[in-house]
């Protein structure tokens, strides 16, 4: 059998998840919870915004693993988020970036069907016109990607799959 094309295919490094979720608000929850992690200079490095005008709005992120204690205690700090949102938070997560070059939706498919036989556990997806991203166990990634791998064909000058660097906010502002 022919595997499909994909564009490329990336892996995080090691991350945190956070999911708040709420009643409708009249307060950008986005907004909120960028700025508060601006302030101690976290970069945010998944998010998703699920918005349901009828029961809950729902926010999920994911930072680097070593900011979980910190994020933690500005979320569950008083007035940090509107009254009736709660969190749920998950440690030692990755997410893997597939670029799907065209058959997206077949390919996403390919995906859960083969990551769930495989005991790969899915905690978000976000897709775009170039990329589909998948939350999953770290200790999990390099198994998740060998599956993928395995079922796709990448190009061959394919960049490396694993980061080699982690980028952080310096403390220096540039004047006049």
């Amino acid at each position: 059998m022919k595997k499909l094309k994909i564009g490329g295919l990336k892996q995080s490094l090691e991350l945190c998840q956070f999911d708040l979720r709420g009643p409708d608000s009249s307060e950008e929850i986005a907004s909120k919870v960028s700025t508060l992690l601006l302030y101690q200079k976290i970069n945010m490095e998944f998010l998703t915004y699920y918005p349901n005008r009828n029961s809950y709005h729902q926010l999920t992120f994911c930072i680097s693993q070593d900011k979980f204690f910190t994020t933690s205690e500005i979320l569950k700090k008083e007035c940090s988020l509107p009254i009736g949102w709660e969190i749920n938070s998950r440690g030692h997560v990755g997410i893997i970036t597939i670029f799907p070059h065209q058959s997206a939706i077949k390919i996403l498919g390919v995906i859960m069907v083969s990551w769930a036989a495989q005991s790969i556990p899915i905690y978000g997806i976000a897709t775009s016109l170039s990329a589909i991203s998948f939350v999953t166990d770290y200790y999990l990634i390099d198994k998740a990607t060998e599956v993928i791998q395995d079922l796709f064909q990448l190009p061959e000058d394919h960049a490396p799959i694993k980061p080699e660097i982690r980028y952080y906010q310096s403390d220096i502002v540039k004047g006049d």
